[in-house]
């Protein structure tokens, strides 16, 4: 659960990096003329990045005590790798030093690959693949159909706001700042009568009118369960295809087994009390 989280989250991250470059829309917009504009706006703006680096710091806060996760994501053209790591793991119970392990999930455009030291190195499906990738393109994320529905004030900006209408999008609405066109606010489609809301601000130029959002909070309900702080973002730094290579990489660590132990050990020293 948790690292879905963390994996939406950096998703979304992504998405807004572009969702910046929406046009201006008036009461008299319709949806064809809008999308057609938004497609014409995201694709040029795709032209000009190569490739994206950027680190993102997320605090997770549980009934355990928070934890943060730190994510390294790396964007190639159909070429993606991100690489997890968490602190705080020994507060919730977690062996020392769990959270120097990294999880790494590479695609190369064709495949996807998941390596951690538990578990070692294994491919994944596609549909599992899309979840961890590093999308920033707004077409990769632009409903089939959405209407013009209001406006509302987010962040004291005004906005649009968008009701999506195919059902094969996981958003249900989006909301675009109205002066900026930047998207402040998404809203998932209920699960169990509870609405997921990601809210985006602090955006911040990275290159020429390439600009992202530096913060993502993110809700389920009311209850807020993540913040997310962009630390660093850097567009066309020429990143290697070896980056994008799971043979390249060496699975080190414990086994599964080990770990298990290891985590079963703190637990119970945790529950008598020890250190």
């Amino acid at each position: 659960m948790k690292r879905s989280i963390i994996l939406a989250a950096a998703a979304a991250l992504v998405l807004l990096a572009s969702g910046s470059m929406l046009p201006a829309c008036g009461t008299a917009e319709t949806w064809e003329s809008l999308s057609k504009r938004m497609i014409e706006s995201c694709t040029k703006h795709q032209q000009g990045v190569r490739d994206l680096t950027w680190e993102m710091e997320m605090d997770v806060p549980s009934s355990e005590g928070s934890f943060k996760s730190n994510t390294l994501l790396y964007s190639k053209g159909p070429k993606f790798r991100v690489e997890v790591s968490m602190e705080g793991m020994e507060d919730m119970g977690m062996p020392a030093g769990m959270g120097d392990m990294k999880t790494i999930v590479i695609g190369d455009g064709k495949s996807a690959w998941i390596i951690n030291p538990m578990m070692g190195k294994s491919q994944i499906p596609p549909e599992e693949a899309e979840k961890y990738r590093a999308k920033w393109s707004c077409t990769d994320y632009m409903p089939v159909a959405a209407e013009i529905v209001g406006s509302e004030k987010i962040g004291g900006f005004d906005c649009w706001v968008l009701s999506v209408i195919d059902a094969s999008s996981e958003y249900a609405k989006l909301w675009i700042e109205q002066g900026g066109l930047r998207v402040l606010k998404m809203e998932g489609r209920p699960q169990e009568g509870v609405a997921s809301v990601i809210l985006f601000a602090d955006y911040r130029k990275v290159s020429g009118t390439f600009e992202m959002p530096f913060k993502t909070m993110m809700y389920s309900g009311k209850d807020l369960i993540s913040t997310a702080v962009v630390k660093s973002a850097k567009v066309n730094s020429g990143l290697s295809d070896e980056l994008f290579d799971h043979e390249k990489i060496k699975v080190t660590g414990p086994g599964s087994k080990e770990m298990m132990d290891e985590i079963k050990k703190a637990q119970q020293k945790l529950e008598e009390g020890g250190d």
